[in-house]
């Protein structure tokens, strides 16, 4: 089996785990599953907490040692990213989250240096009007 080291960011932080490449393209061991996600695969299954998806096709999903991130992140709904140069995959929020979010149509705090790199929280401007802009390569 052909193996390597991926870090996989969610929601509960980053973790190394072994990604496999025998099965499906983006893919981790199921014993890595719990520790890098929080979900568990049981047979009712995928469960995190008191929440569970059924996997109707559950081949799609595992053969058994290794289990596929893109058909992960289709079944729970989450957003799935990854670069290949960095081995790094990011797996995003949950849809109800998401949806809580964009309804209240308030942002979340975060940081970022600014152009002297000194670091900048976004509700270091609250109060006043802020725009925000963003730029990707790809």
């Amino acid at each position: 089996m052909e193996s390597d080291s991926l870090v996989i960011k969610s929601d509960g932080g980053a973790s190394a785990v072994t990604s496999s490449r025998e099965f499906g393209e983006f893919s981790i061991l199921v014993s890595d599953l719990e520790r890098a996600t929080g979900w568990v695969l049981k047979p009712e299954g995928l469960c995190k907490g008191d929440v569970c998806f059924p996997v109707r096709n559950i081949n799609d999903l595992s053969d058994g040692v290794s289990i596929d991130l893109v058909t992960f992140s289709d079944l729970t709904n989450q957003s799935f990213v990854f670069d290949r140069e960095y081995q790094v995959a990011a797996l995003g929020d949950l849809a109800p989250t998401r949806a809580g979010s964009m309804s209240t149509l308030v942002a979340p705090d975060f940081k970022l240096p600014d152009i002297h790199g000194k670091q900048v929280s976004f509700l270091d401007f609250n109060r006043r009007k802020r725009l925000l802009l963003a730029w990707s390569s790809w």
